[in-house]
């Protein structure tokens, strides 16, 4: 995927440039209007996917919530730190209009997205999340410290202290908690506290962005940006992996070489083709131009079947590859056969799905192979 030399792409961008914050904080509800370099426009594409990647890696290894937490607001700090809006509003919507071709990559955007931006509003100061909702004209007003007293007895029931931040929300947007009991009702406003209001705010972040993806499916791509959009959710998979590390062991061409390596010298599978599915798999079919008879060789069924029907998945995040077969008799059987890298080298894992977790102590051994994957 190559920008297409210095040729400048236009955009549309807020007529106000929001506040220097530690995190960006955005809804991203106004495109941007501006000029914006081709190399630029691929780059800071490329940067979101490390971060966004970074956690759907984190996630499929089950680390814990705060392990997972502290390493995607590292990597945000990397890509993203404090005054870089204006890369932050480019990349979100180079990403939103690559991701939104089909239904896999605009649920796959979606998600880590939203965990972005939940992570961001959970980790910003009190009072530059107060200085976004103003900007973004939300209706949710911070109550001041005398109306906290005032109300001491009522708000103290809900949750035990005053030692939270309020807001004033007009009940009609907050029904949910009216119903559940979870505010404090006076004069047709509910008094709600700042978790919650972090989950009202993330719930309409989720449904603007998911109408915006849809609505942005059907856009026209430039002919100059297509190719590359087209590019960005073919090849994410190879981003979001530890990037210091010196084992190579979360380098996506590494564990690709390796699995490559045991269907063709272990396994003995010939002419192998690689297509990449969504954002973490590939899939992987055998024998494409003359199948031999391991191609052709079922040990779901147990016999040779008349043509290459065996077919492999391999999953970036966990470094797992799974084997299935084509054939109608053997997928209704929904049975698999997996395979890990474990301390660089492939393994039969059997029947069952192997430990995600065992995926942490990978060590993969260098590969002589430094090409960029062509999918």
């Amino acid at each position: 995927m190559q920008a297409i030399g210095n040729t400048t792409y236009h955009h549309k961008i807020p007529t106000s440039e929001p506040k220097t914050r530690q995190y960006n904080l955005s809804l991203y509800s106004v495109p941007p209007r501006t000029d914006v370099e081709m190399d630029d426009f691929e780059q800071f594409a490329i940067s979101r996917l490390q971060v966004l990647r970074r956690i759907d890696v984190l996630r499929a290894r089950g680390l814990s919530l705060d392990k997972l937490e502290a390493e995607v607001i590292k990597a945000d700090k990397k890509h993203f730190g404090r005054g870089s809006e204006h890369k932050d509003l480019i990349s979100h919507y180079v990403i939103r209009m690559a991701f939104c071709r089909t239904e896999e990559l605009r649920r796959w955007f979606l998600t880590n997205e939203c965990q972005l931006f939940a992570l961001r509003i959970k980790n910003s100061k009190p009072s530059e999340v107060d200085d976004f909702l103003e900007e973004n004209s939300l209706g949710y007003e911070p109550i001041p410290h005398h109306e906290k007293e005032r109300l001491r007895s009522q708000l103290t029931s809900l949750t035990g202290t005053l030692g939270v931040d309020y807001y004033r929300v007009p009940f009609a947007q907050v029904l949910t908690l009216v119903g559940s009991r979870e505010v404090f009702m006076e004069k047709g406003f509910a008094y709600v506290n700042r978790d919650k209001i972090s989950s009202l705010i993330e719930g309409k972040f989720r449904a603007s962005l998911s109408k915006s993806l849809t609505l942005a499916s059907t856009a026209h791509l430039d002919d100059r940006v297509g190719p590359i959009l087209q590019g960005l959710s073919r090849v994410g998979f190879r981003y979001g992996f530890d990037e210091n590390s010196t084992s190579r062991q979360n380098d996506a061409e590494t564990v690709k070489s390796i699995f490559s390596d045991y269907l063709t010298t272990t396994m003995g599978h010939s002419d192998l083709k690689f297509k990449p599915v969504g954002v973490s798999k590939i899939f992987i079919s055998t024998g494409t131009r003359r199948p031999n008879e391991r191609d052709k060789t079922c040990p779901i069924a147990g016999r040779v079947h008349k043509s290459n029907t065996q077919k492999y998945t391999l999953y970036f995040d966990t470094g797992v590859m799974m084997q299935g077969c084509w054939d109608g008799a053997c997928q209704a059987l929904n049975r698999n056969i997996y395979y890990q890298i474990r301390e660089g080298k492939c393994v039969r894992c059997g029947w069952n799905p192997p430990n995600p977790e065992q995926a942490t102590s990978l060590k993969v051994e260098p590969s002589d192979s430094t090409q960029p994957v062509t999918p």
